[in-house]
């Protein structure tokens, strides 16, 4: 019996020292192995304590306005990121929701580009006001700013993804006013993990990057198991 406990011992250190090889911290290393199971709670909740979308199985619908924030401008490698970034979240959301066996649906941005088509100067309208008349119950708009996807002094030999953007979410309940959440997110891509353009096609790491950015915005808004974050940087 004492060593078949001194195998599950060693068991567990070897999966540890695996872990630590893969670049994570001690501290998502523990989270992976002893508490897998356990969620991080959202820092900005969608679905509100009390009222008719308390419960999980009552869907919330989501739009999603994404676009560069007025002081910046983006970089020609990320040419019309700020819809890609719409078009990623519009997909992943639903299923991150769904994981956790809640109902969100984010309205398609083709939806949100005929409204911008018919309101030409739909930028002077509130984000809530948006939200009401294609029938959303939150907007989350999200401002980029400070793309980069090359490391700087590389002469653009070696990636490093970074952004900064600043989200605003609206309840459409609560009417025009201000912002229910507001917070900046600075993110890197693959933190102290550069690698050589002739390994990676741009539009793979483009890909890549926001895939992994929508992800960081869509987990502030739902509860997500730390391994999460764990798989996603390997």
């Amino acid at each position: 019996m004492n060593g078949l406990n001194k195998w599950a011992k060693r068991g567990v250190w070897l999966t540890f020292a695996g872990v630590l090889t893969i670049g994570c911290s001690p501290l998502q290393t523990v989270a992976f192995i002893f508490h897998k199971d356990d969620k991080v709670a959202a820092a900005y909740p969608l679905r509100p304590k009390d009222g008719p979308k308390k419960d999980k199985d009552e869907e919330i619908t989501v739009l999603v306005i994404c676009g560069q924030h007025q002081s910046s401008s983006l970089p020609y490698e990320f040419a019309g990121a700020d819809r890609d970034l719409s078009s990623v979240i519009a997909k992943r959301l639903p299923d991150e929701a769904k994981a956790n066996k809640e109902k969100i649906t984010v309205l398609p941005p083709s939806q949100f580009d005929k409204f911008k088509m018919a309101n030409p100067n739909w930028r002077s309208t509130a984000a809530a006001k948006i939200g009401k008349q294609l029938g959303a119950d939150y907007v989350i708009d999200i401002e980029l700013s400070n793309l980069q996807v090359f490391q700087p002094g590389s002469r653009n030999m070696l990636y490093e993804g970074r952004a900064e953007a600043f989200v605003h979410v609206y309840e459409v309940a609560a009417g025009d006013g201000d912002a229910k959440y507001r917070y900046p997110l600075q993110f890197v891509y693959r933190p102290n993990h550069t690698p050589d353009v002739s390994e990676v096609p741009l539009s793979r790491y483009k890909q890549g990057f926001l895939d992994r950015l929508a992800l960081e915005i869509i987990w502030q808004h739902l509860e997500h198991r730390p391994a999460d974050g764990i798989a996603a940087e390997r």
